[in-house]
C-alpha cells in the first residue's frame, strides 16, 4: 500500500503515487 507516499508528499499528487 502506498499510503505514506501520498501523505509524505507535500503536494497532494495521488496520481504520482510511488515517488516520495
Amino acid at each position: 500500500i502506498i499510503f505514506f507516499d501520498i501523505f509524505f508528499r507535500e503536494p497532494p499528487k495521488i496520481q504520482t503515487k510511488g515517488k516520495k
